[in-house]
């Protein structure tokens, strides 16, 4: 008994093998290999295209904290012009209510 427990455990634990080898293997056959083009750039090339990406990546990041500074300034221009809402600036204006029953059907 503990023979054929063994044996069906072996057998188990190496058949995900076979089929895992046996995929890979009928991957490889239909895929093409990737193949990489490099292009060489004259120094001079290559610093005129970083100095345009610095740039390019600096005025974004301005453009960003500019949006920020004038969303900023903007609520705190209107908020300047509310008048603030509280308990002790709420003017009160009494209400009279006639002493009348008040009936729900």
């Amino acid at each position: 008994m503990k023979l054929s427990a063994y044996l069906t455990l072996l057998a188990v634990s190496i058949l995900p093998l076979s089929l895992h080898a046996e995929q890979m293997d009928k991957t490889t056959d239909s895929e093409a290999m990737e193949v990489i083009t490099v292009s060489y750039r004259a120094p001079l090339d290559y610093a005129l295209y970083q100095y345009t990406t610095e740039l390019l990546n600096q005025f974004r990041i301005q453009i960003e904290a500019d949006i920020y500074t004038q969303a900023r300034s903007g609520s705190l221009k209107m908020a300047k012009y509310q008048s603030d809402m509280t308990a002790w600036n709420t003017p009160y204006t009494p209400i009279t209510i006639d002493n009348k029953w008040v009936r729900s059907e």
